[in-house]
């Protein structure tokens, strides 16, 4: 008989994750305490645990370790997603500070560690090492599902998480089997082959991307199951890579995602792998849930006091001070600060390779130090999103603390990335305001600012610049605070547009700007019949929703020839619309070569 027992686990972890997912949304409370709290009921101290005391029915999940490939698969395709989503020209313009930043960061929290177990012996020297490398890395998968979920990835904050992540993630290649055989870090010969194997990977993504991606897409542009076949299949021929090269596979979906970015359907891929990605993060939290263990009472309290104020203290501390000194100003330094306050995922599979559960006396790290390590990795990620939440408090403390500083200095130094994205014209009135710079907010302010003044809004820096290249003024500001509202003067526009994607930062600033003006009129742009209703019980005066409007519109263009019988009356801009498709699709070819 066929031993289905990964396909009930899997089964399992889907219904109590949806269980669990449900109450979390009644009580208002973030989706990942719900995973890890559902991991925690079907787990070997759960449910796994009390199949002993039914005559070893299976009731429980009690093996975690067939969970844990599945969760670090999970881990590859969130990355893949990232790598798709990125843009690489933007990931550069930070390289600098990532690189420096992060580094810094790292090797001052293993010095740390290293520093308190030579005042307090507690730990040895290679459990000092293990326990430095895994609280200096922070969580590619909570920063990245935070910032999805509040459609903050091209935020200006959000590319600086994603640099300094992705900088850690690269360390990590280097620290997993440096651990191994920890002498290895003074031979020559280990530095090089990371070089190469990491040259090689890149080398195969820029082959692939040039040769081999532009034939697959091809084929499968007019086919709904090949499109998905095509882009899942490219994350694993990366995976398989990385794989090959002994490199971690997280690291290889991600250059494999960052490859497909390129492509002009690189949103259709993501929205495509949106689903098996959401799936597999479940997991990944569930599994977290799964591993923890109780069994510490024999650590001593100063050092987890002292994990906890690495974590929580020491590393957001330093990003706060990195960011702040490179000149993003406060608020962007608190929000990166905040978002690295936790500890990563790769360090579960560091732990794990430091501890044989088989011959825990012969493991470096002990019994009672894994289970304080999983608790703190777990409690790190449990908190993140409410301190994400709580950055505008925060941010005003540390406010408060810097008024003595000049604001010369402030200006200068603190926000120097910043000082010339903020400037707003003088004396703006009578003007269209156009809140959020993407695809939509960006071609209605091209067509209007010749004809209008206008004014552009977004938290995205690129997007600033690149309206400001083009000619149209615009600020860069995060509409959520009423400071940037009142700012823009918002009381005496003409027409504000507001073509934010995230409905709540909409709503928020919905309302103050009627609480301004009643008579400003408002567009506004959504996605679901909800967020439209929403809308207009907020104040807007207009809703645009694309599908409604673009199914009204063509519903219309058939009626009227019916009611004519005359071409003519639908495709008189046809010329035009015929020349508008002839550059998209000399755009394709170019890329695509076909």
């Amino acid at each position: 008989m066929a031993d289905f027992t990964l396909l009930i686990d899997l089964g399992m972890i889907v219904v109590a994750a949806t269980l669990f997912g449900y109450i979390a949304r009644l009580l208002k409370q973030p989706s990942m305490l719900a995973y890890i709290l559902a991991g925690i009921a079907i787990g070997p101290i759960g449910l796994g645990a009390m199949s002993y005391f039914f005559g070893g029915t299976h009731i429980g999940i009690s093996d975690v370790d067939n969970i844990r490939v599945l969760s670090e698969f999970g881990i590859a395709i969130l990355l893949f997603s990232v790598g798709v989503e990125s843009d690489f020209r933007k990931l550069i313009s930070i390289g600098k500070v990532a690189a420096i930043g992060a580094t810094l960061q790292v090797a001052a929290v293993i010095g740390a560690v290293l520093l308190f177990s030579y005042l307090f012996p507690i730990l040895s020297f290679e459990q000092a090492i293990y326990l430095g490398v895994i609280l200096a890395f922070s969580s590619t998968m909570v920063v990245i599902k935070l910032l999805g979920d509040n459609y903050q990835i091209n935020t200006l904050h959000g590319r600086l998480l994603i640099g300094f992540l992705l900088i850690q993630d690269f360390l990590v290649i280097l620290a997993i089997p440096l651990l191994k055989d920890i002498g290895s870090a003074f031979a020559p010969n280990f530095w090089a082959l990371v070089l190469v194997k990491t040259l090689i990977l890149i080398a195969a993504a820029g082959i692939i991307n040039r040769h081999i991606l532009p034939k697959l897409f091809k084929f499968s542009l007019n086919y709904q199951e090949e499109f998905f076949l095509a882009a899942l299949s490219s994350c694993m021929i990366f995976i398989g890579l990385a794989y090959f090269l002994d490199m971690p596979i997280a690291v290889g979906a991600f250059i494999g995602g960052l490859a497909l970015s390129t492509l002009p359907y690189n949103t259709e891929i993501f929205n495509k792998i949106r689903g098996i990605r959401d799936l597999f993060v479940i997991v990944f939290f569930v599994s977290l849930g799964m591993q923890l263990q109780f069994s510490f009472a024999t650590v001593p309290i100063g050092l987890i006091v002292f994990m906890i104020a690495i974590v929580l203290l020491l590393k957001p501390i330093m990003y706060y001070g990195i960011t702040l000194f490179s000149g993003y100003g406060s608020k962007v330094s608190v929000l990166v600060a905040l978002g690295l306050a936790n500890v990563s995922e790769f360090s579960l599979i560091i732990a794990q390779q430091g501890f044989d559960p088989l011959n825990p006396e012969t493991s470096i790290l002990s019994t009672e130090l894994f289970s304080v390590i999983i608790l703190t990795i777990t409690i790190s990620m449990v908190i993140a999103p409410y301190l994400m939440k709580s950055y505008g408090g925060i941010h005003k403390v540390f406010e408060e603390m810097s008024k003595h500083i000049p604001k010369k200095l402030k200006r200068k130094r603190f926000s120097a990335r910043l000082s010339n994205l903020e400037a707003v014209p003088k004396k703006l009135s009578d003007h269209i305001l156009i809140i959020g710079g993407g695809t939509m907010g960006f071609n209605i302010a091209r067509t209007m600012y010749k004809h209008f003044p206008t004014l552009v809004v977004d938290q995205d820096s690129e997007v600033v610049y690149s309206c400001i290249r083009q000619g149209i003024k615009a600020t860069y500001g995060d509409v959520e605070e009423t400071e940037v509202l009142k700012k823009i003067n918002t009381k005496k526009a003409k027409l504000i547009v507001l073509a934010i994607p995230n409905i709540k930062a909409t709503l928020r600033a919905l309302s103050f700007i009627k609480k301004e003006n009643k008579k400003t009129p408002v567009f506004a742009r959504a996605h679901y019949y909800r967020d439209a209703l929403a809308l207009y019980q907020g104040g807007a005066d207009y809703v645009f929703m694309p599908y409604v409007i673009g199914g009204n519109v063509f519903l219309k263009d058939i009626g009227r020839f019916l009611d004519t019988g005359k071409l003519s009356t639908v495709i008189n801009l046809q010329d035009e619309y015929l020349k508008y498709l002839k550059e998209k699709a000399k755009e394709e070819k170019q890329h695509f070569g076909f």
